[in-house]
């Protein structure tokens, strides 16, 4: 029988985001069964790149697709690739690093960098490690079946590096690159054993017009 484990964090106050140690998340209880109410409802209010989450081509372009609009198989990966490096803050990773670890058949590729052990700490949401645009160009033209690219720190632009980061996500996002445009999972846990992982599902809040969305993902593992 197969096993199944989260690989995105759970939603709740106080959650690290780029460039902000604890983002607000904003839960308001509207009806409350304690008080009398026939049951329990709430309020919840967030910014869409919170937590782990997806961006989308709309992200950083008017003419880009939206979470919304895209179909359901784009959530589901059969062929997941797992590159385990040992990432320093601010460290802008290159091709060298990810070459000969990925397969043909790949369909999604996860950056297990050990990052994530920073979560909660000022280095996670200020120094942390991201993608060359060089990366986005190499993936879209070598491996055209990659169609999601996901690691466990906080953003695919490094904080101290951000017009470098702002061009990579244009590379991955571009609608008009190379294949299809590479939606990009920020701030994936991946702190568990990633062997024996069969396939992964992206769940992301599905709201019309958003460029990005936070996500539920599930890895699916050999027993």
């Amino acid at each position: 029988m197969p096993k199944f484990r989260y690989l995105s964090h759970s939603l709740s106050q106080g959650v690290p985001t780029y460039g902000c140690e604890h983002a607000e998340l904003t839960l308001k209880q509207i009806k409350s069964v304690r008080e009398g109410d026939s049951c329990n409802t709430f309020w919840l209010g967030l910014e869409n790149h919170f937590g782990t989450h997806v961006d989308a081509p709309a992200h950083f372009y008017d003419d880009g697709m939206t979470i919304a609009e895209y179909l359901p198989e784009t959530w589901i990966s059969h062929r997941p690739c797992v590159v385990r490096l040992e990432s320093k803050e601010n460290e802008l990773i290159d091709i060298d690093s990810l070459a000969g670890h990925i397969p043909e058949t790949a369909d999604i590729v996860l950056i297990q960098s050990g990052f994530q052990r920073f979560r909660g700490t000022p280095k996670y949401s200020y120094y942390n490690p991201g993608l060359k645009p060089e990366i986005g160009f190499w993936l879209r033209k070598e491996y055209p079946l990659v169609r999601m690219v996901g690691f466990d720190f906080v953003s695919l632009s490094s904080f101290q590096n951000r017009d470098l980061g702002r061009e990579a996500h244009r590379v991955f996002l571009d609608p008009h690159g190379v294949g299809v445009p590479i939606l990009i999972i920020e701030d994936m846990d991946l702190s568990c054993e990633l062997s024996g992982l069969l396939s992964v599902l992206v769940v992301p809040l599905r709201v019309v017009g958003l460029d990005g969305a936070p996500c539920t993902v599930i890895g699916v593992f050999n027993d």
